[in-house]
């Protein structure tokens, strides 16, 4: 089944105190744009290497290692991030993501806790522009409430990701992705109305490509056949 991969990275540098690592920054960065990722982390290990307290650094290679299916290998960047800076929310999140991934969805479900917690008490609950920011560690909440409300249909705890999955609807964020989900607790709490009713946003919202819109056709056939059986 589709998730909602998404892994969040650094692109913007506010102030660095060495060219160099500006150098390197733009340089990863580049690469990164053109999906090169095995070439952007040698180069982000070469920025570590010249500043070991540089954090983006390592959330940006992690980043790299989650887009090439190296979950295990991304937490451990995520993990030295959050050791050093626990109010790094950018990282619970990515952390949370790879869990996911790794189909660790207690794991996870804490990573994206963690991030919540952190988003109100830290960075309060307005909503953020997505690299276009003040401090480059935030992220908007209801990024945190996407991914946690996936990995809570995943353990089956259906009011819970029904309440994320709602709530990212009402803030209009994500819309196909999120009604996609929605349609999917819909159908597991035996709502099957309302699942193809869901499903028949992610259509009418998605491009014709889109994975989520091409699932959502098959879900469709599917609740059909079922309709038509119980008749």
């Amino acid at each position: 089944m589709k998730r909602h991969n998404c892994i969040i990275i650094v692109i913007a540098l506010l102030f660095l105190s060495c060219s160099r690592t500006n150098k390197l920054f733009d340089e990863a960065v580049s690469l990164d744009n053109q999906k090169k990722y095995h070439e952007a982390i040698v180069v982000w290990n070469k920025l570590i290497q010249n500043d070991p307290t540089y954090l983006p650094a390592y959330i940006n290679r992690g980043a790299d290692k989650f887009a090439l299916k190296q979950y295990s290998e991304a937490i451990k960047d995520y993990c030295y991030v959050i050791r050093q800076d626990s109010t790094y929310i950018m990282a619970w999140l990515n952390r949370g993501n790879a869990n996911l991934e790794l189909n660790n969805y207690q794991s996870a479900i804490d990573d994206f806790n963690a991030a919540e917690r952190i988003k109100r008490e830290v960075y309060g609950c307005a909503q953020v522009i997505f690299y276009d920011k003040i401090d480059p560690k935030d992220v908007a909440l209801e990024e945190i409430c996407l991914q946690r409300g996936i990995a809570y249909w995943y353990v089956d705890s259906i009011n819970k990701a029904y309440s994320d999955l709602n709530y990212c609807i009402d803030q209009k964020y994500e819309v196909v992705c999120s009604y996609f989900w929605r349609a999917y607790v819909y159908w597991k709490a035996g709502k099957e109305q309302e699942a193809y009713n869901d499903f028949m946003t992610v259509i009418l919202q998605g491009r014709a490509d889109d994975d989520y819109v091409i699932q959502a056709q098959q879900n469709l056939k599917l609740l059909d056949k079922h309709s038509i059986l119980l008749k």
